[in-house]
């Protein structure tokens, strides 16, 4: 079943936050009406008779010499299609410097799990206030075009009987942001962490202001458009006045 947890609307940059100029601040809901040939082009659009599979995520780092070899390979048997002339310097070691790049950085997420980058501490003060970190910028590449994804992210938890170092949360973000991603799944996957890793009582994770390069420089090109995703758990999702407060909280400017 879809989970209605997870939910993504489009703001309009000239209305402020996603407001529809009716000045409620409320956002614009609108339907994507697909034709037959961009269907077509889309493989992934969900016909809405279509049963909903999850698949196994398969994606691996190994950073062995074979990997790197392949990844090189890749990259020059793409620009060899486009005929590219191999005398030209610009072009000669771009196959592995681009291999470096997605094993070091674009792709560096499959190679890292959270747990093995945390530290928990007790909540000895038993606090059970909202935690929140804002305004962490992140960066990944969409696996329909493998085209860029940026924006900001806002991590919050309630605390149970663990803690959470403040930098933890944007590591274990940038863990699921630098693989081949979907904005929902970065979120989803970074809540779930959190909730597996230190038992809070709930999380939230809002991506922001988020730019997808396959959406502004191909198909409809909407230049100046930009996506808001939120994933709640734990008692997030049960109270709608908690992620009012998260929301607020974001809304407020830094100084």
């Amino acid at each position: 079943m879809i989970n209605k947890n997870e939910f993504r609307m489009n703001g309009n940059p000239n209305n402020g936050n996603g407001s529809n100029g009716n000045g409620r601040g409320k956002p614009d809901v609108r339907v994507n009406l697909f034709t037959a040939a961009e269907a077509a082009d889309e493989p992934d659009i969900l016909r809405l008779n279509d049963e909903i599979v999850e698949y196994e995520q398969t994606e691996e780092l190994t950073h062995s010499p074979e990997q790197h070899a392949a990844v090189e390979k890749a990259i020059h048997d793409l620009l060899d299609a486009f005929n590219v002339n191999w005398d030209d310097p610009n072009y000669t070691d771009t196959p592995k410097r681009v291999a470096k790049a997605y094993m070091e950085y674009w792709a560096s997420g499959y190679g890292r799990d959270p747990k093995d980058e945390v530290t928990v501490f007790p909540n000895s003060s038993r606090s059970n206030d909202i935690v929140m970190v804002k305004d962490m910028r992140f960066y990944s590449l969409c696996s329909h075009h493998l085209a860029p994804i940026e924006g900001y992210a806002a991590i919050a938890y309630i605390p149970d009987k663990n803690l959470l170092g403040l930098s933890k949360l944007g590591r274990i973000l940038e863990i699921y942001a630098r693989r081949f991603q979907l904005q929902e799944r970065i979120g989803q996957q970074t809540a779930d962490a959190l909730m597996n890793l230190i038992k809070p009582k709930g999380v939230m994770v809002v991506l922001y202001n988020v730019t997808h390069g396959c959406m502004s420089s191909r198909g409809v090109k909407l230049h100046e458009s930009n996506t808001t995703t939120m994933t709640s758990r734990g008692v997030f999702h049960n109270d709608p006045t908690l992620r009012s407060e998260v929301m607020s909280l974001l809304s407020l400017r830094n100084p």
